[in-house]
């Protein structure tokens, strides 16, 4: 079986140079495609369209897969499955590495049900026939839900795949995330407390207290991007 891949990126150049090596020695890759339309939830789209298979491998251009990847995720195609992406692991940020740790085992305050997106075998027709808003911070979430109606997506157990994530402005993603609905305030009110208690707690596992910091100060800009969002959206509506 081979199917095409889309890489997602602004800059071809920055694509993990580890990632096209595995790629272009793999003997299920038929096309490689490189999309760079933004925003990013109508890039994933635009991009399917120029692909020809019946499923599409995904990636980001900040993750490296292991040569095994399409081995592993290609058992779980089934009738009824229309997605599978794997666990990655931030390599470059010890904080959030110690905070997903932490978070898996705290599930009250577990708010992210979306699998890692930066890596996902998915069916082209699904993609194709996707109309999201123009967005960049929180499209995965969308996608997600999207994806869900239409069938089953599989996330299997951790593989290999590494992430060399790069921070998003806290306070433009709250933002995006309140304008577009994406979190109702329930969702954001257990979002501040889990960036609170969490990195306490995630200290047993990056051994620094640089990790409460760090995350206490995403959730200061949190804050102030959310009541940015419902200010902006409160003027929008009295213009109504």
């Amino acid at each position: 079986m081979k199917v095409d891949v889309l890489i997602l990126t602004k800059d071809p150049n920055k694509i993990r140079p580890k990632l096209l090596e595995v790629l272009k020695k793999a003997s299920w890759v038929n096309n490689i495609i490189i999309e760079t339309s933004r925003p990013l939830s109508k890039a994933r789209v635009n991009g399917a369209r120029r692909c020809s298979t019946e499923w599409i491998a995904m990636f980001d251009d900040d993750v490296e897969i292991p040569e095994n990847w399409f081995d592993i995720v290609s058992k779980y195609i089934k009738p009824g499955v229309v997605a599978i992406s794997t666990p990655s692991i931030d390599v470059c940020n010890i904080h959030i590495t110690a905070y997903r740790i932490v978070s898996e085992k705290i599930r009250p305050l577990h708010l992210r049900d979306v699998p890692f997106i930066n890596n996902t075998l998915i069916r082209k027709d699904v993609l194709v026939n996707y109309n999201p808003p123009p967005l960049f911070y929180g499209e995965d979430i969308l996608l997600y839900n999207y994806v869900k109606k239409k069938g089953k997506w599989i996330h299997p157990p951790y593989c290999g795949v590494k992430h060399f994530m790069v921070i998003k402005d806290p306070i433009e993603v709250a933002y995006a995330m309140w304008h577009y609905g994406i979190y109702s305030l329930y969702g954001f009110i257990k979002y501040c407390l889990a960036h609170f208690i969490i990195p306490i707690l995630a200290v047993g596992y990056s051994h620094t207290f640089k990790t409460i910091i760090f995350f206490w100060r995403i959730n200061v800009r949190f804050i102030i991007g959310l009541i940015k969002g419902m200010i902006t959206k409160n003027i929008q509506k009295n213009k109504k």
